[in-house]
């Protein structure tokens, strides 16, 4: 658990540093009370992911290896792709239940202005997603699991005296992955992004526990953002906290019809992936 939380603290501080220090130098170059610009904002979000996937992946925090690309897993991919897309539109829907006062957007516009660029597509919806899968998923998922597995130890140990059961894997494995996926939210440090971060972190963890791998997670996580980007440029009168139904111009039926659409895609997905043999990790 130690671990774990030194993990999100090192991510959260590489994050403040980095944004105190690029606002530092612009305030030195262009004088106090300027306003940061897309490129400024680019650079502190580039700068910061860049930083962490390098310091978590030197530091062996998340063990990188060829092997689960060298096993093929192109089913995986392909079904993972699927439920990405599956899951877009429900997703959204379901957020528009969360009543307005616990959803305000402290970030929209600064991602709006991020995205309306090439270089913000890279750094959002590739360089971001890397970043938060190694520190999320595959250094602190690993931990967690790891943590708790040493408590069924020390529990089995109480049981030989006193009797008890013991914690299964499968337990700790759905423990970690909802503080994980709590910790991915919170790290957002945006009301309006917890909600649904909160939802694709549980399924961006249960990718990793099943495949042990960062990869299918950072295949649906790059969807996932990129659709944001795409939606921006299909819908750009359209603000990043704007309703579902919106989108279908207030037509209910169509937007039913989509959400139903779209389940007919995910659910067939999710059911291969829970199907498919499980790696050891």
């Amino acid at each position: 658990m130690k671990k774990a939380v030194i993990y999100f603290i090192a991510f959260v501080v590489m994050n403040l540093a980095v944004s105190f220090g690029v606002d530092g130098i612009y305030t030195l170059i262009y004088g106090k009370g300027h306003e940061a610009d897309t490129t400024q904002l680019l650079i502190m979000s580039g700068t910061a992911s860049a930083l962490t996937v390098i310091l978590f992946t030197a530091l062996g925090w998340c063990p990188v290896s060829r092997d689960y690309i060298r096993s093929r897993p192109w089913a995986t991919f392909f079904w993972t792709t699927l439920l990405a897309l599956g899951t877009i539109l429900p997703l959204s829907w379901l957020e528009g239940f969360i009543p307005d006062s616990l959803t305000e957007d402290f970030a929209g516009e600064i991602i709006t202005k991020m995205l309306g660029t090439t270089e913000g597509y890279f750094v959002i919806c590739m360089l971001a997603p890397l970043a938060e899968e190694i520190v999320f998923r595959g250094a602190i998922i690993r931990r967690l699991v790891e943590w708790g597995r040493t408590i069924r130890e020390k529990r089995l140990d109480t049981m030989g005296k006193k009797g008890g059961t013991a914690l299964t894997d499968r337990k700790i494995e759905w423990v970690a992955i909802i503080i994980s996926s709590l910790l991915f939210a919170l790290a957002h440090l945006n009301p309006a992004q917890m909600p649904h971060a909160i939802i694709v972190g549980v399924l961006l963890g249960w990718l990793f526990v099943k495949t042990g791998s960062i990869m299918p997670g950072f295949l649906l996580h790059w969807i996932n953002n990129s659709m944001a980007y795409v939606m921006l440029k299909m819908f750009p009168y359209m603000s990043m906290d704007s309703k579902l139904i919106a989108y279908f111009h207030g037509n209910s039926t169509a937007m039913y019809q989509a959400i139903f659409s779209s389940l007919l895609i995910a659910l067939p997905a999710l059911y291969q992936l829970i199907i498919m043999k499980r790696r050891a990790w």
